[in-house]
């Protein structure tokens, strides 16, 4: 029972890929009339990663100080920062291509 328990985690990194989903569906059809903005989302990824982040590094510490005695837990926590972390700079190197290809048009 405590092992379902540890996948918590990664039942909300599902439901934020399906809010993700949904959000873009929302954008093709267009029925939305509240947008927001692109930094809004920007401003929400990062906190996103500084969230796990600093999670995966408290339950770090705590492991090695002896207060978290739960391994799979700090895994779990360690893989999501992980996850997050490369999504983040691939999507660093998408933009920065995009600006580098636009920067390198000849008008």
């Amino acid at each position: 029972m405590d092992a379902i328990n540890n996948f918590s985690g990664l039942k909300s990194y599902v439901s934020n890929l399906q809010n993700t989903q949904k959000i873009g569906d929302l954008a093709l059809n267009k029925t939305d009339t509240t947008q927001k903005s692109f930094s809004t989302y920007l401003n929400n990824a990062v906190a996103n990663l500084n969230q796990n982040m600093t999670v995966m590094d408290n339950g770090t510490t705590g492991l090695v100080t002896g207060t978290n005695n739960d391994l799979g837990k700090v895994m779990i926590n360690m893989t999501e920062a992980q996850l997050t972390l490369q999504t983040a700079v691939q999507v660093r190197n998408k933009v920065l291509d995009a600006y580098n290809d636009i920067k390198n048009m000849q008008f």
